[in-house]
C-alpha cells in the first residue's frame, strides 16, 4: 500500500465547491440549510473531507484467462467508513504513469485525487493488450465492453465498496464507458463519456467518406508507443504491478533499455535490470511483449473502407463499423437504464457523436449533455481570451462531474435529475440551459449562394461560378499546424481562415445589422459539376469581421460518390430513431457511385457542417468558403491522386450552380430574439448599411 497526501495537490480553484451551508443528504447528512446546486454552482450537498490515500496494485483475471492491470486508491485520514462509492477510470493510456530514473508515479487520472477527497474510491484499470495488463487487442476490441463489466462486477464484490460503481473519462476512456454500459453491469449507477463519437466510420476515421489521414497517422504512432510501454520525450511507461524482487519499488521492475533502440526494452533479451537482480517471472516485459501483438489503429483504419465491411483482421473476430460504434450500442444502454452526462466540445473532432449520443437517448433516460467551447484537449489560451472566458474550465467541469456522481453513486437529492438537460457555450456570449437538442424555437433559414459572390435570403435567378480547384488549400491553425481534427493535439492559436479562404470559392453576406446568432447544425446543398469524374468538397462557415478577417466556426464535407442520401436508422439497424434529423450517406459498398461527375453532370451534394452555437456581431459577415481538399488532414481523392501526391492531381475546374432549378445554399439554424437583419442589394461587404 502506498499512501498519498490529497490537501495540498487540491487546486485552488475547489474552494468553489467547498461546503458552506449545510447539507441535503438523503443518507442523513447533518445539517437544516439548503445549499446551492446548479451548473458550475455546488455548495452545500458535498465537501471534500479526506487529507490523503493509499493505492495498490493488482492484477485481476478475466474468464479467458488474461490478466488486467488495476490500481486500487481509497480515500485516508477522514471519516471513518467501510466501503465506497466509487469511480471507475478504464483506459488505454496508463492506469498509472512512471519515471523510471526517479520513480515518480502519476495516476492516469488528472481528477483521482480530487474525487478521493470526496470520499470516492477510484479505480483504474488498463485495458487488455496496453499498460501492464496481458493480452493483445484492436483498438474498437468489443471485449473492451466484456472486460469492463467483468471488472466492474469484480469491483462491486470489494470490502471497499458499497456497491455503486460511475465511470468517466474522455475520448478512449468515454468510448469505455459506453462498452461497458452496454453488457449493463448491475452495479454501474451513472457515466460521463466525454468528447466521444457515436460512430466510427465517419467520425473516427472517414469524415465524409474521406481518410482523416494525419488523425490516423499521428494518433495510431501515439498509441502503439503508449501500448509498447515507450520510454521518450514526454512519454512515461504504465506502472508495472508486481514487485518481483520484494524491495518494495515499482521502477525497477522496468527492463533496462540498453541495445538497440534506447526508448523501449523489447529488442533486449534476455531482459535485464538496473538493480542487478534477476527475475524469473518477468512479468511487465511479458505482458508489454504480448502487445505486440495488437492490431493498430492504423490498421483498422485502413481496412475499414465501407461501413458494411467485415474486416477480416485475424486472429481478432470479424468486426464492422457498425458493431465498433457506441450508437449501435444504445438500446441496451437505454435498457440498462444508466443515466448519461454527455460532455463535448464546440471544436472536438467528435463533436457530433456527443449531440447524437444525447439526441438520440434524451427520450427515453436520463440523459445530460453539456457542450464548452473546447477542443478535444482543452481550450487554449486564444480562445479564452477571444471569448474573454475567465473561469477554469476543466474546475467547472469537475463540479459537474461531482455533482452526477453525489446524485446517483451517493443518492443525494442535489436537484441535478430535474433541471435543464442541456447547457450550452453559446460562443460570443455565454452560457445558457435548454430543454431540448436541437432547439425547438431554431428557424431553419435559407441562405442562397448569389451573384457576385453574396450569400442572400434571396434565391439567384440564374448563374453559376467557376472554381479553379487549388489542391493545396490546406485547414490547419497555429505555429503547431492542428486542427479540431488531430485530436491528439491542439491548436495553439486563432483558427483564422483569412489566408485559407484566398484558397477557396467564397460567399458573404453583406454586414450584419445586428447580431446573429446560430446555435444547431447548418446545412448545405451545393448543386456542383466538374471537368473530373471525382470530387471532394468542404465547406467551411466563418466570421468575417470588419477588417476583413475569417475566424472559422465550424466546417463539413464530403466525398461525391456518396451523394445520395440513405435511411439515417441504419446506424444502428434501425432499433432506435437516430437523431437529430442529419443527412446520412450510408457509406456501404454498394452505395457509392464511382465517377459520380463523369460527362460534367450536375449532381446535388447535401451535407451537415458541424454543429455550433456562434453570435455572428453587428458589422461582421457571414461566409461560405467552399474547397475540394484539405491537404495536411485529409487523403486526396484516390480516383484523382492514387498515391496521394498533390502533384499528380490533374488541373480542376468544379462549377457550383445557383439557379432556380439548381438552388445552392446553406440552411442555418438561427435563434430568435436578436432583432438581426442584413443589407438587401449591397454589391460589396464595405458599403455600410442603413436602415432595413
Amino acid at each position: 500500500m502506498k499512501k498519498t497526501i490529497l490537501r495540498a495537490i487540491l487546486v485552488a480553484g475547489m474552494s468553489l465547491i467547498m461546503c458552506m451551508v449545510g447539507c441535503k443528504d438523503s443518507s442523513g447528512c447533518d445539517g437544516d440549510t439548503v445549499g446551492a446546486s446548479s451548473y458550475f454552482t455546488y455548495t452545500g450537498y458535498s465537501e471534500p473531507e479526506y487529507d490523503s490515500s493509499t493505492m495498490s496494485s493488482h492484477y485481476i483475471e478475466m474468464p479467458d484467462g488474461v490478466n488486467l492491470a488495476i490500481d486500487i486508491y481509497l480515500p485516508d485520514d477522514g471519516p471513518e467508513k467501510a466501503s465506497f462509492p466509487t469511480v471507475f477510470i478504464y483506459t488505454p493510456y496508463g492506469r498509472a504513469l512512471i519515471n523510471p530514473q526517479n520513480g515518480a508515479v502519476t495516476p492516469g487520472h488528472f481528477e483521482t485525487y480530487k474525487l478521493l477527497s470526496y470520499g470516492y474510491a477510484v479505480v483504474i484499470a488498463d485495458f487488455r493488450g496496453t499498460g501492464a495488463s496481458f493480452g493483445s487487442q484492436l483498438p474498437a476490441d468489443p471485449r473492451i465492453g466484456t472486460d469492463g463489466k467483468e471488472i466492474i462486477d469484480w469491483i462491486a464484490d470489494q470490502p471497499w465498496c458499497d456497491g455503486n460503481v460511475g465511470m468517466i473519462g474522455q475520448s478512449f476512456l468515454g468510448y469505455s464507458q459506453l462498452a461497458s454500459a452496454k453488457n449493463k453491469p448491475e452495479a454501474l449507477k451513472a457515466i460521463i463519456p466525454e468528447v466521444i463519437l457515436f460512430e466510427t466510420y465517419t467520425e473516427g476515421f472517414r469524415h465524409g467518406g474521406i481518410s482523416s489521414q494525419k488523425w490516423i497517422t499521428d494518433y495510431s504512432q501515439y498509441l502503439n508507443a503508449r501500448n509498447l510501454n515507450i520510454c521518450y520525450g514526454t512519454l512515461l511507461p504504465a506502472l508495472p504491478v508486481i514487485d518481483e524482487d520484494g524491495d518494495g519499488e515499482l521502477a525497477d521492475e522496468i527492463p533496462m533499455m540498453t541495445q538497440g533502440n534506447p526508448t523501449t526494452f523489447l529488442d533486449d533479451y534476455p531482459p535485464t535490470y538496473a538493480d542487478g537482480v534477476e527475475r524469473t517471472g518477468h512479468f511487465y516485459y511479458l505482458a508489454t511483449l504480448g502487445h505486440t501483438q495488437n492490431l493498430t489503429f492504423k490498421q483498422m483504419a485502413d481496412a475499414d473502407t465501407y461501413w458494411d465491411l467485415e474486416m477480416e483482421l485475424a486472429p481478432f473476430p470479424l468486426v464492422n463499423a457498425k458493431v465498433t460504434s457506441p450508437g449501435s450500442w444504445l438500446a441496451d444502454i437505454i435498457d440498462s437504464g444508466i443515466p448519461v452526462y454527455n460532455l463535448g466540445g464546440w471544436f472536438d473532432g467528435f463533436t457530433r457523436g456527443t449531440f447524437k449520443l444525447h439526441a438520440t437517448m434524451a427520450e427515453y433516460t436520463q440523459s445530460k449533455m453539456l457542450i464548452a467551447p473546447r477542443f478535444h484537449i482543452g481550450m487554449p489560451e486564444a480562445y479564452s481570451a477571444y471569448f474573454s472566458y475567465e473561469e477554469e474550465l476543466y474546475d467547472q467541469l469537475f463540479i459537474e462531474k461531482l455533482r452526477f456522481l453525489d446524485r446517483y453513486l451517493k443518492n443525494i437529492d442535489n436537484g441535478i435529475d430535474q433541471e435543464d438537460p442541456v447547457y450550452l457555450y453559446v460562443m460570443n456570449k455565454g452560457w445558457r440551459s435548454e430543454k431540448e437538442w436541437p432547439l425547438a424555437r431554431q428557424q431553419m433559414t435559407e441562405y442562397f449562394l448569389n451573384e457576385e459572390n453574396l450569400l442572400s435570403t434571396t434565391p439567384s435567378v440564374d448563374g453559376a461560378d467557376d472554381y479553379l480547384v487549388d489542391y493545396t488549400h490546406s485547414s490547419t491553425y497555429g505555429t503547431n499546424d492542428s486542427s479540431r481534427w488531430v485530436l491528439v493535439s491542439t491548436p495553439d492559436d486563432l483558427m483564422t481562415r483569412t489566408a485559407h479562404d484566398a484558397k477557396t470559392l467564397m460567399y458573404d453576406t453583406p454586414p450584419l445589422e445586428s447580431d446573429m446568432e446560430v446555435t444547431g447544425h447548418p446545412v448545405i446543398h451545393l448543386w456542383v459539376s466538374s471537368d473530373q469524374d471525382y470530387g471532394d468538397f468542404y465547406v467551411y462557415l466563418t466570421d468575417v469581421d470588419e477588417y476583413g478577417e475569417s475566424v472559422y466556426v465550424t466546417e463539413g464535407k464530403l466525398r461525391a460518390g456518396w451523394k445520395d442520401l440513405q435511411e439515417d436508422d441504419d446506424q444502428v439497424d434501425g432499433g432506435l430513431d437516430v437523431l437529430p434529423e442529419l443527412p446520412w450517406h450510408g457509406y456501404a459498398e454498394d452505395q457509392f457511385i464511382d465517377g459520380v461527375l463523369a460527362d460534367n453532370q450536375v449532381i446535388e451534394l447535401e451535407f451537415d457542417l458541424v454543429a455550433t452555437s456562434w453570435v455572428f456581431k453587428a458589422g461582421h459577415a457571414i461566409r461560405v468558403a467552399i474547397a475540394c481538399a484539405d491537404l495536411d488532414n485529409f487523403e486526396l481523392n484516390p480516383g484523382l491522386a492514387p498515391n496521394n501526391d498533390v502533384s499528380e492531381v490533374p488541373d480542376t475546374t468544379i462549377t457550383v450552380y445557383r439557379t432556380a432549378a439548381y438552388p445552392s445554399k446553406i440552411v442555418l439554424p438561427v435563434i430568435p430574439g436578436n432583432a438581426h437583419c442584413m443589407c438587401q442589394g449591397y454589391k460589396h461587404r464595405s458599403q455600410k448599411c442603413e436602415g432595413r
